[in-house]
C-alpha cells in the first residue's frame, strides 16, 4: 500500500515516544496528529497522561484499533514495540530520525511491517530524511495532508 492510500484509508495512529515536553517531536507529532482529526493515542511506560490526555505504557494496552505506529524512540527500546505490533497485527510503522538502523528496518521487514521514514520540524512534516523514492513521496504526500 503506498503512502497516500495509508493516509487516506487509516485513521487511528499510536506514536510510542509520547512526551509532555513541548519541545519534543514526541509532543509536536502527537499534538498535531490530533489537531487534524486522527485518533492518536500516546504510548509511553513513564508517562500517565500528555495534556489530560491518557496515554498508555504499551501497544497491547490501548483497546482501539491502530493503523499505524509512529516512532519517537531510540532503537533500542522499539523491538519490543516491533513485537507488540507484529502480534496485535499492526503492518505499518513511521520512523524519525534516530529512532532506527538498518538492524532494526530489517526486523521490522521480517514481521512484515512496512515502515517508512519521515522528518518531523516544528509543526509539520518538513523533508524526507532518504533521498529514495518512497520517502520522497510520502513526504510531498504528507505536507498536503498534513
Amino acid at each position: 500500500m503506498n503512502p497516500k492510500d495509508i493516509l487516506e484509508k487509516y485513521y487511528h495512529f499510536a506514536v510510542v515516544g509520547v512526551t509532555p515536553n513541548q519541545e519534543k517531536y514526541g509532543y509536536k507529532i502527537f499534538k498535531r496528529l490530533l489537531e487534524k482529526g486522527y485518533q492518536t493515542y500516546g504510548v509511553s511506560p513513564i508517562y500517565q497522561n500528555i495534556d489530560d490526555i491518557p496515554t498508555y505504557p504499551n501497544l497491547e494496552a490501548i483497546d482501539h484499533p491502530i493503523d499505524v505506529v509512529v516512532f519517537v524512540v531510540s532503537p533500542k527500546y522499539a523491538y519490543d514495540y516491533v513485537d507488540e505490533m507484529s502480534g496485535i497485527g499492526i503492518r505499518y510503522a513511521w520512523m524519525q530520525p534516530g529512532t532506527y538502523d538498518d538492524q532494526l528496518l530489517q526486523y521490522m521487514q521480517d514481521q512484515g511491517i512496512t515502515c517508512s521514514c519521515l522528518y518531523f520540524s516544528g509543526n509539520r512534516i518538513n523533508q524526507p530524511i532518504k533521498a529514495d523514492f518512497l520517502c520522497s513521496i510520502l513526504y510531498h504526500l504528507m505536507i498536503l495532508i498534513i
